[in-house]
């Protein structure tokens, strides 16, 4: 970039910077943007800083109490986060209560730990369960009470494991069945990479048909798993319409994982684009249950999503979309949801340090944070700007000044 137009860009950025901090009132000018925005989707830049996951639970409080947003979904794998929505529900599991905010987050074990695992976590925790048990007590109103969700499908054979265990409760028989066909992964263990790599080479068959039957026999008995679990519902496990939807989106993780898993071993482009897929499919499913009061009216579920900026911004923007075919849940909510009712916001930053680690499964460590490169939008915003802020772009982008503001398009935008 010029500098003359990097100067330029970098004048206008600075009239249009909101400054950011961490007293409430920072947000109102971001409050004020998101408007009547069904979905929110709130991304970071590392896995490992501590500014991004503190704005990013403040500004999802203020979401709950201002604007009614009832569900908030991350990346993380189902079964771990459906602990904490346990928690947050006042229920327990069968392997007895949860006892606090920081036992809610036990089932966390998978790399990278401490990417729920940190100081943020658990005081936000007790904040959504105690948010929940005063809209019980103020209105009675289940409804109106916050659920949280996980997007991903690293959680093959512990989604398979919770399908059976809600099956030998209501169903004994379905779940011997269920059980036979989710032993098509037997021969290989908890080892996703060796199933991969042999059912997608030809070396074994594949477990397709198998975890698609399981999950079409879910829904075919929908109502009547309901329907036979309501005249003695179990409050250790909560309401049996809740209970089945927990069971079929294990279901549907175990459909969806099989197939990511085989597809990364030769196309790793599309297996990007069947994991955002499922992010988008498990979000939609989540605002249909949620949309549907007890009365069997519909309404419009209000979601937040946490994830890494590469998911939550539109990959039809950048070179993901337009050189490589990729897409993003981001691109996917503003085509299910409407653009007008979708809002995305990202965090970034171009100094300090952050927790990370050098490998896979390594321990992590504290690094310090390379300068941005030249060109790039962290480098134009530290440019613009010697403290915290934040931009609300589509205030400039219409205008005359945001035909001057050009940041060379990023090659990549990954985790």
């Amino acid at each position: 970039m010029p500098v003359v137009e990097k100067q330029a860009s970098s004048n206008i950025l600075a009239r249009h910077l909101h400054h950011l901090s961490f007293k409430p009132t920072s947000y109102d000018p971001l409050l004020k943007a998101i408007g009547n925005a069904q979905v929110v989707l709130i991304g970071d830049g590392s896995h490992g800083t501590y500014e991004f996951y503190a704005h990013r639970a403040n500004i999802t409080q203020r979401l709950v109490e201002e604007k009614g947003f009832t569900a908030i979904a991350v990346e993380a794998d189902w079964p771990d986060a459906f602990r904490i929505n346990r928690y947050i529900h006042g229920g327990s599991l069968k392997d007895g209560p949860i006892t606090s905010a920081h036992a809610a987050l036990k089932d966390f074990e998978r790399f990278p730990k401490w990417m729920w695992k940190n100081e943020v976590m658990p005081p936000f925790i007790q904040y959504l369960k105690d948010h929940n048990a005063g809209v019980l007590e103020n209105t009675g109103d289940r409804s109106q009470q916050v659920s949280f969700f996980g997007l991903d499908l690293y959680s093959l054979h512990r989604s398979a494991e919770e399908v059976l265990k809600y099956l030998e409760r209501v169903d004994p028989e379905g779940a011997k069945a269920a059980r036979k066909k989710y032993n098509c992964f037997e021969r290989f263990g908890e080892d996703t990479t060796r199933y991969a790599y042999e059912a997608q080479f030809g070396l074994a068959k594949t477990c397709h048909k198998e975890v698609v039957q399981n999950l079409r026999s879910l829904l075919k008995n929908h109502h009547k798993y309901i329907e036979e679990q309501l005249p003695d519902g179990d409050d250790r496990y909560g309401h049996p319409a809740e209970e089945q939807f927990m069971a079929e989106m294990n279901a549907l993780v175990v459909k969806d994982a099989e197939e990511y898993y085989r597809t990364m071993m030769t196309e790793d482009e599309k297996s990007w684009n069947l994991r955002d897929d499922h992010f988008a499919r498990i979000l939609n499913r989540v605002a249909h249950h949620l949309g549907t009061t007890p009365e069997g009216q519909r309404k419009d579920a209000k979601i937040v999503v946490w994830a890494h900026n590469s998911h939550i911004g539109d990959a039809r923007a950048t070179d993901m979309g337009r050189r490589r075919g990729e897409i993003n849940v981001g691109q996917r909510c503003r085509e299910l949801f409407g653009d007008n009712n979708v809002f995305n916001l990202g965090f970034l930053t171009g100094r300090g340090t952050v927790t990370a680690a050098y490998e896979w499964d390594d321990d992590p460590e504290l690094m310090t944070m390379n300068a941005p490169l030249d060109g790039s939008l962290e480098h134009l915003l530290d440019s613009s700007s010697t403290e915290d802020s934040f931009l609300v772009t589509h205030s400039i982008e219409d205008t005359s000044e945001g035909e001057t503001i050009k940041v060379e398009e990023s090659d990549e935008l990954t985790e």
